[in-house]
């Protein structure tokens, strides 16, 4: 626990801490006057020592008769909380990770049952990431696997060509990065589903950064020759910059991706006070109607021409952080014609 949590924690308990020792100094206050009373006028009792000796006795078992039930009261309760933390852990120990502790009744416990939970939560969303990764990973894989395995068989099985053999090597090391990929993007998927909030947020120029990230990927449409514009305004928008930079890189290297040599591709973006809209254009193949109904679903490749070189992820990576931001993110297009994608981000 750091320090944070435990001062909040001592503060909670100074009122209490207070509370007990004056109800003790009323509680021997009070024995004291009312057995005075009790000694002197009420039993006629003058000798000093006697009335003394009767006093203290009597404050004594008053104190006891107060203090004794009290404590046990407080004792239970906290031994309550004890055991209530207990059987969370042991639950946790079994492996049911949707424990959850009600803090609403916790008193001065709340901090660690509130910490208990962020933990469930943490060990939940792990549970899920690794089933996710699992079955999603397990069928996606066998592709580019059974492709190395093929090709590296090929080269220890027969003698060829160096073209050939060179061919077959340049296979083997791109369905190998292929696969690397795979991994690296099924993972990120599986844990911005199982995410709910956004962390390490920050305010900064949504603009600044698709005109960075088209610059990344200069490269990549200028050996295409593709006619790259756009409008960028200062939007400033609180988010993850790492997050938008990777929806940003997917659909800017969709777009480049599918628009043919000589095309055009063109982002623009409208900040409002209530929300940024990015939209990104290209003049490319387009898509069907029935690629369009699917184009979020993981793993889901409309054109198998470029199943080489895509994963399908990319696209439910891309709608699973704009929705993690409170967005919505949308398509139109038309076979031959190209592709629109529009981004709507609120601003808080």
């Amino acid at each position: 626990m750091n320090r944070k949590k435990l001062a909040s924690i001592t503060r909670r308990l100074w009122p209490q801490m207070l509370i007990q020792t004056f109800a003790v100094l009323v509680t021997a206050v009070t024995s004291y006057m009312f057995m005075t009373w009790f000694v002197t006028d009420f039993f006629k009792v003058t000798d000093t020592y006697r009335a003394a000796g009767f006093e203290t006795l009597g404050t004594l078992v008053i104190f006891t008769l107060i203090l004794v039930p009290l404590n046990t009261i407080l004792y239970r309760r906290r031994l309550q909380e004890i055991k209530t933390l207990s059987e969370g852990i042991s639950s946790v120990a079994d492996g049911k990770y949707d424990t959850r502790i009600d803090s609403a009744k916790a008193g001065q416990m709340k901090p660690i049952y509130d910490d208990f939970n962020k933990m469930c939560a943490e060990l939940s969303s792990v549970q899920i990431l690794r089933n996710d990764f699992i079955n999603n990973y397990s069928h996606e894989f066998k592709t580019p696997i059974a492709s190395i395995n093929g090709f590296a068989s090929l080269l220890l099985e027969k003698e060829l060509p160096i073209a050939q053999r060179q061919e077959y090597l340049q296979i083997i090391v791109d369905e190998s990065a292929r696969l690397s990929n795979l991994a690296s993007n099924t993972i990120l998927l599986s844990k911005l589903t199982s995410q709910q909030i956004v962390t390490d947020t920050q305010s900064y120029d949504v603009s600044e950064q698709i005109r960075q990230c088209a610059i990344i990927l200069s490269k990549e449409w200028l050996d295409k020759k593709i006619e790259f514009s756009g409008e960028f305004p200062p939007a400033i928008f609180v988010g993850n910059k790492e997050l938008m930079q990777h929806l940003w890189l997917n659909l800017l290297g969709n777009a480049i991706k599918f628009t043919p040599i000589g095309g055009e591709i063109t982002a623009e973006v409208i900040p409002c006070a209530e929300s940024i809209t990015v939209m990104i254009s290209d003049t490319g193949e387009g898509m069907s109607e029935e690629t369009l109904s699917h184009l979020f679903d993981p793993y889901y490749q409309g054109d198998t021409s470029h199943s080489r070189h895509g994963l399908g992820l990319g696209l439910s990576i891309s709608k699973r952080i704009v929705e993690l931001c409170g967005g919505d993110i949308s398509a139109q297009s038309e076979l031959n014609t190209g592709s629109k994608f529009t981004v709507v981000l609120p601003v808080k």
